[in-house]
């Protein structure tokens, strides 16, 4: 399967693109069904299978929104901002790591991974929006030094801040395994009770689910 139908929520529908190997990430993408618009959260490769996902849906891209930029979660980015002449946008302080993106790539796989190139960094995250309704932006450092999660309220968006029973890898440039388990805590704390959690990499799960393994393994 090509893409993954993940729900509808309200006026938006949720769909998922599963890159290929060595990465396995979970590329998203947000359609607003009234509007046509979609959105692309962290491509993170497989730029003919994300196009052929957006074909599909009749959707018109309005910009891309990363969680953090390291290599897995930006590979299609480039392409997109090309084919759809549409931005990047990312954290103000994951500015530089999404510099080092290739050079973080070529450590892991011996391949450069060329990054976006029309990159837009807010500093402000209540001016993040999508089909006139603003996104809340969670700021979550940890895993990186800009990373953040989406709350688009019946649904989050976590990055690689928090996995269906684990959380993400603090030994990158920038990471902090302190920050993380506070981000963790923010996180938990202000997501909706009945929202549900769909992470980088792996499955889904819901608030509920997450907070009991959080008070077990936190």
């Amino acid at each position: 399967m090509i893409h993954q139908h993940l729900g509808d929520f309200g006026d938006l529908s949720l769909w998922v693109v599963v890159t290929s190997p060595p990465w396995y990430e979970n590329s998203y993408l947000v359609y607003h069904r009234p509007s046509g618009a979609v959105i692309l959260v962290d491509p993170g490769g497989d730029f003919p299978r994300l196009q052929e996902a957006i074909t599909a849906l009749g959707a018109t891209p309005t910009m891309i929104l990363l969680t953090h930029g390291h290599c897995d979660h930006l590979g299609a980015a480039a392409a997109l901002e090309t084919a759809y002449d549409i931005p990047t946008r990312a954290h103000l302080e994951e500015g530089p790591v999404i510099a080092a993106a290739s050079d973080l790539s070529r450590a892991f796989t011996g391949q450069p991974q060329p990054g976006p190139n029309r990159v837009e960094l807010f500093s402000n995250p209540a001016g993040v929006a999508f089909a006139g309704t603003p996104i809340r932006v969670i700021e979550t450092p940890g895993h990186s030094p800009g990373g953040v999660c989406y709350d688009f309220g019946a649904f989050v968006l976590t990055g690689d801040t928090l996995f269906r029973g684990g959380v993400g890898r603090t030994d990158l440039p920038g990471g902090s395994e302190r920050k993380l388990w506070d981000s963790i805590e923010r996180l938990l704390a202000t997501v909706a009770d009945e929202a549900m959690l769909f992470s980088g990499h792996g499955p889904a799960w819901s608030t509920t689910e997450a907070r009991r393994w959080w008070a077990l393994a936190g």
